[in-house]
């Protein structure tokens, strides 16, 4: 617009010029003013008229990206409150929850120890019944062990002692009663 104006004011400068007695009268040639006025605003017209299409679909187009991002904007801006209000109620109930976690490990634990209690209880049954039916086997490996030695020492302490205590009679008797016994027989 103010290129315009700068022309129009060259114009009007251009045409005027000394026109008689040098007063220094300016004359200004309103018909060439007005008819470059009247083109400047035929062009601009036909200029607005051609690209208004282009200009109101380029606007029209710009508004509606606009509207989408501010459609966008708006959801995420809800999508962050959501998330900011769901954060601000596990922040509020975080000792709520911490709480509750540390109740559900305890609870664990205090199982996990009745268990390992039971366990060793039957464990240490099941050891005392092992640990006595092995000290009775070998207890009574022992009693036999010990009344075969108490035996065989008897056996051997009696034929020392007959050893030691028989007569040639006695054995001449002994002799005979076992004929006698074989004769019988």
């Amino acid at each position: 617009m103010e290129a315009l104006v700068q022309g129009l004011l060259t114009l009007v400068a251009a045409s005027g010029g000394d026109h008689g007695g040098g007063h220094g009268d300016h004359h200004v040639d309103w018909f060439a003013v007005g008819s470059m006025i009247f083109n400047a605003v035929l062009f601009f017209g036909f200029l607005a008229y051609k690209a208004k299409p282009a200009i109101a679909d380029g606007l029209l187009s710009r508004r509606n990206t606009m509207v989408q991002r501010l459609e966008e904007a708006q959801k995420k801006q809800a999508e962050a409150e959501s998330r900011l209000a769901e954060y601000a109620h596990k922040l509020e109930h975080l000792e709520e929850e911490v709480a509750r976690i540390v109740k559900s490990y305890e609870a664990e634990a205090a199982a996990d120890q009745a268990r390992m209690e039971q366990d060793t209880e039957k464990a240490l049954e099941r050891l005392a019944r092992e640990s006595d039916f092995t000290i009775k086997q070998e207890f009574k490996k022992a009693e036999k062990v010990i009344r075969a030695a108490a035996v065989a020492a008897t056996v051997e302490l009696a034929e020392q002692l007959v050893t030691r205590r028989i007569t040639d009679a006695d054995q001449r008797r002994l002799t005979d009663n076992y004929i006698r016994d074989l004769d019988k027989n």
